[in-house]
């Protein structure tokens, strides 16, 4: 249990001491640039990683009609660092829902209200651990 702990408090911490710690896994930044590309969203920047809290990847708090977050967390599990939530509400996006939301494994919250999205939901999407859309 105190291991446990331990981790956890490292993880915390990483993020808060030096963001560009936090590093997200290549499989899952390639799903995100899928994801971009399949709903044309062209702003979030892949220079930097999206776990680093970089202005591309988080807006701030004062838009309750627009949000544009990517949130990650550590996993102990394997100590990497896995998207978990995509909020991407009042961005003008249009297309489909993106089947390559199914490539991110730990992701179970995904908002994308206030766009022009349509159909269905992809057959993909069953095998997510999706909670909250």
């Amino acid at each position: 249990m105190i291991m446990i702990l331990v981790f956890c408090f490292i993880c915390i911490n990483s993020v808060k001491v030096e963001a560009q710690s936090a590093t997200l896994i290549a499989s899952e930044v390639e799903a995100l640039k899928e994801i971009a590309t399949q709903i044309g969203k062209n702003n979030w920047n892949f220079s930097v990683d999206p776990c680093s809290d970089d202005k591309s990847w988080v807006t701030p708090k004062s838009s309750v009609q627009f949000k544009n977050n990517v949130t990650c967390i550590c996993f102990l599990s394997d100590g990497a660092w896995h998207v978990t939530t995509i909020s991407l509400r009042g961005q003008d996006l249009a297309g489909v829902l993106p089947p390559s939301i199914a490539k991110l494994p730990y992701l179970i919250n995904v908002d994308f209200s206030r766009n022009y999205l349509n159909g269905s939901i992809p057959r993909e999407w069953a095998s997510t651990k999706l909670q909250y859309l």
